[in-house]
């Protein structure tokens, strides 16, 4: 039953209510607190029993200290009202000053049926997570056997640079068991030098795009040398945390290392088959206390071989006394390389040894011999000949233990036929000789040498450049390089100066480089030549050099050979200037 003196606006609602069934029942409760009337369905929230001089909220817990309304209504839905039943609470003040509190059961029916929904959800969600974890630590187990096995060290470090996560793999690495390392800052337990730090510290800090992978030496505290590249990622769940995987390469390393040393003697470096020639005939002239003339054009490094021979010899812990013969000025040359006597000319004023003196039982090395005066050439001979050299302004000879390596960008035979040279000092200089190729022919050595060069950059110019991309090492490949290897060494420092990035790319490099002629020109029109005048024109270009040839044509010696038999090129063929002999 409604009362139908309540206000009309409450008499509407109880009465919709109940046409909806929604089973209401409702209180009304004084200014005080206290109950002045119920009615509804009010036994089905255990209401009846409600004590009208005694305030309600002590009465129902669910409204102790809710009387006065501090606003307008209150809702409190899904309250449990009973053992097993719920309702939804309408509180709320009447015109006449009083308060009526409306129960709704509805929500009890709705309740239980979310209630039963919710635990076989529940009980659904539970096995399927019970299944998902039990696999995720399958893939867990098997993701760490794999890491493992594959030796990656894998790290997670978090915002602050504590090590959160590290794989059994780097106890290697470690003075300890991997747990003691967790929570440590990856700086004290990485055994890396101070330099590889500062490196990893600019990647853990770096924008995803901008990290790339870089090679890290490791020495563990037994000794033991490692190589490792490290990747740097985000982490997925976190992205101020980052993954480091760091990949073993010591083998490769190693092997690279050994490679490199077989590509190495003192400091020249080459891997090409000219250059391996080179390194044997410095180690078989070490071996004896001839003198050795070297050849070759400017920038092919003939004071490398000259500093390669004296340091392979039986000489090498005396002196190595270098002497650039072009740079000795003509009135003081016989001064300079065999002393003089107090007053023996204006400007004598002490006695002084000259070069000769000083490399008293080591190695005098005579660069660009061609460039030196005849006079000065007699007074060489008598040297190699009599083992004794005499001061200006002195009669008496002053014996000296001197091996001669002398050095020449000229043709001293054709010298000697425009009367500038000796012959018979030539004779006693090339004893022993070696002739260093020019770099154009030997461009199997240009990467190597690159790589070489761009180290040195590093250091020279603390820029961290790592690599040259493919069209840059072309650019390099594709050149003539009259400079030869010295050219090569200031082309990678320009190109170190100029790159504002960690890879070096065409763009970078000296304009000659790109804007000059390339020494594959034997390729243009080719489109339009026959084979024939393009293998003329690349042996014209390689100087005759059949290797060097094939290599601008981009095939091989063998086929070279079956080619040119094809085409019936014979060596009168070719122009003189190529002065090229047919071999075997």
């Amino acid at each position: 039953m409604i009362d139908e003196s309540m206000p009309q606006p409450i008499v509407d609602e109880l009465r919709r209510l109940c046409v909806d069934r929604r089973h209401p029942a409702y209180v009304q409760v004084a200014a005080d607190g206290t109950i002045r009337g119920q009615g509804g369905e009010y036994e089905r929230y255990g209401i009846g029993t409600l004590a009208p001089d005694e305030p309600v909220g002590h009465q129902l817990d669910y409204l102790e200290g809710m009387l006065p309304l501090s606003g307008e209504a209150v809702f409190l839905p899904l309250v449990q009202v009973m053992p097993e039943v719920y309702a939804d609470l309408h509180l709320f003040p009447s015109d006449d000053g009083d308060y009526v509190l409306l129960l709704d059961a509805t929500a009890q029916a709705y309740h239980l049926f979310d209630i039963q929904q919710n635990a076989n959800e529940l009980s659904l969600l539970r096995r399927q997570q019970t299944n998902l974890i039990a696999e995720i630590r399958k893939i867990q187990g098997d993701l760490l056997a794999v890491l493992n096995q594959l030796q990656i060290v894998t790290a997670i470090v978090n915002e602050r640079g504590d090590l959160e996560f590290l794989s059994a793999s780097a106890e290697r690495l470690l003075s300890g068991p991997v747990a003691e390392a967790l929570g440590r800052p990856w700086e004290r337990v990485l055994p890396i030098t101070e330099e590889d730090k500062l490196r990893v510290r600019e990647l853990l800090q770096a924008p995803l795009g901008q990290r790339r992978r870089i090679t890290l030496n490791a020495v563990t505290h037994r000794g033991r040398h490692f190589a490792f590249e490290l990747d740097v990622r985000d982490d997925p769940r976190m992205p101020a945390k980052r993954i480091l995987c760091l990949y073993d390469v010591t083998e490769v390393y190693d092997l690279r290392q050994l490679l490199e040393d077989k590509a190495r003697l003192h400091e020249l470096i080459g891997a090409s088959d000219a250059m391996h020639e080179v390194f044997q005939l410095i180690r078989d002239v070490a071996a004896v206390d001839a003198t050795v003339l070297i050849e070759g054009e400017t920038g092919t490094g003939k004071e490398l071989v000259a500093r390669a021979i004296h340091a392979s010899s039986h000489r090498k812990d005396k002196p190595l006394i270098v002497v650039n013969s072009a740079g000795l000025s003509d009135s003081l040359i016989n001064s300079q390389l065999f002393g003089h006597k107090k007053g023996a000319f204006t400007d004598a004023s002490s006695d002084q040894e000259g070069f000769f003196e000083a490399a008293d039982g080591g190695t005098i090395f005579l660069d660009e011999i061609g460039d030196i005066p005849m006079n000065t050439q007699t007074r060489i001979l008598r040297a190699l000949e009599q083992k004794e050299v005499m001061r200006i302004g002195e009669t008496k000879a002053r014996k000296v233990d001197v091996r001669i390596i002398a050095a020449t960008n000229k043709s001293l035979n054709d010298e000697v036929a425009r009367g500038n040279f000796r012959l018979d000092l030539l004779y006693r200089l090339r004893i022993a000789r070696i002739n260093l190729p020019p770099l154009r022919v030997r461009t199997d050595d240009i990467p190597l040498l690159v790589s070489t060069f761009l180290k040195q950059s590093r250091a020279a110019t603390g820029k961290q450049i790592d690599e040259i991309d493919q069209d840059a090492m072309r650019a390099f490949v594709d050149y003539r390089w009259p400079g030869n290897v010295r050219e090569l060494k200031n082309a990678i420092s320009f190109a170190a100066i100029h790159c504002k990035g960690p890879i070096i790319r065409v763009k970078d490099l000296p304009p000659e480089l790109t804007e000059g002629p390339s020494r594959f020109e034997a390729r243009r029109d080719a489109g339009t030549d026959t084979e024939k005048e393009r293998i003329l024109r690349a042996l014209e270009s390689a100087g005759g050099n059949r290797g060097e040839a094939a290599r601008m044509l981009g095939i091989g010696r063998a086929t070279l050979y079956r080619r040119m038999k094809a085409c019936m090129i014979i060596p009168g063929d070719l122009p003189k200037s190529a002065q090229w002999k047919p071999e075997g």
